[in-house]
């Protein structure tokens, strides 16, 4: 079901094309992007996205976890490698450099990029939204994917369902042998597969007989690329361009070993970054004017 749009004129309502193209973007420039200060950027688009799609509610779980995965990646890497030429201290005979300590962090910088952009992504690019772009490219391959996404928070709902139940039973009882709590926790994973697997077969039975996947494909939703969609994708085209072309020149490049880089400054890698920005901002900055534009509206009611 699609969800109800939180700001009418925001980055949500845009062609959904666009957004997908806009999140792989920021996801390759994640992963790809070495820069600290590019990293950087991406990061706090990505935590800024999240949070003016819904209020940050879908980041505030998931963030500690994600600050634990990115510590442990930031200690572990100057400990694992003794790559580069700075050597600060030695632990247990092995030397830390100050390079693989800077490696560490980028790769912990990049790494909750892409958790974190994955909150905006789903809150954007919804199952109704990816079925619509690629359904009637490979109409059983998206629904598999569609699905598979769809399952991780539905099992995890049903398992905490099923518990409850069990425990309204006297199941999970502590004082109880051990061979007797692993006999009912495998009741509990018999359950949710035979659950899960009756109405994945009721599901794919209903929609066969309506004959999903048989023809041309129809959408219940129509996305029509407006006015503004083609204002966006023209702003997107454009700035992304002069980032590649730059990125090929070798502006925006960063070496971390064998020897720390010093950041360039030069007039052109400002130019270089200003259009970076230019192209990531974007839909912050048609977020943010819708929101002073509703607020607005409502003050002066």
């Amino acid at each position: 079901m699609e969800k109800k749009n939180k700001w009418p004129g925001g980055f949500y309502s845009l062609h959904p094309a666009i957004s997908f193209i806009y999140f792989v973007v920021v996801f390759g420039a994640a992963v790809m992007l070495k820069h600290p200060l590019y990293l950087l950027t991406v990061l706090a688009v990505a935590i800024a996205i999240a949070v003016l799609q819904d209020g940050g509610r879908g980041l505030v779980r998931p963030l500690p976890f994600y600050l634990l995965m990115a510590l442990i990646i930031f200690i572990s890497n100057p400990l694992l490698t003794s790559r580069g030429r700075t050597i600060l201290f030695y632990f247990r005979d092995l030397p830390v450099t100050l390079e693989a300590i800077a490696y560490g962090a980028i790769f912990a910088v990049s790494l909750l990029a892409v958790l974190i952009g994955f909150i905006g992504y789903n809150s954007i690019i919804t199952p109704n939204r990816f079925l619509y772009l690629f359904a009637r490219l490979a109409p059983r391959t998206v629904l598999v994917i569609t699905v598979a996404m769809r399952f991780v928070p539905l099992l995890k709902r049903r398992i905490m369902e099923i518990i409850r139940v069990q425990k309204s039973q006297g199941y999970f009882l502590y004082k109880k042998k051990k061979w007797l709590q692993a006999k009912e926790a495998m009741e509990t994973m018999h359950t949710l597969v035979s659950w899960s697997l009756e109405e994945a077969l009721q599901t794919g039975m209903s929609m066969r007989s309506r004959g999903y996947g048989l023809g041309k494909r129809s959408s219940a939703v129509v996305y029509r690329m407006e006015r503004r969609d083609w204002q966006m994708l023209v702003w997107l085209a454009v700035t992304g361009l002069l980032t590649l072309i730059g990125a090929a020149l070798g502006y925006g490049r960063y070496s971390v070993y064998p020897k720390l880089m010093l950041p360039d400054l030069s007039y052109l890698t400002v130019l270089h970054y200003a259009c970076f920005a230019g192209f990531l901002l974007a839909p912050i900055v048609m977020d943010i004017r819708e929101v002073m534009r509703w607020r607005a509206i409502r003050s002066g009611m």
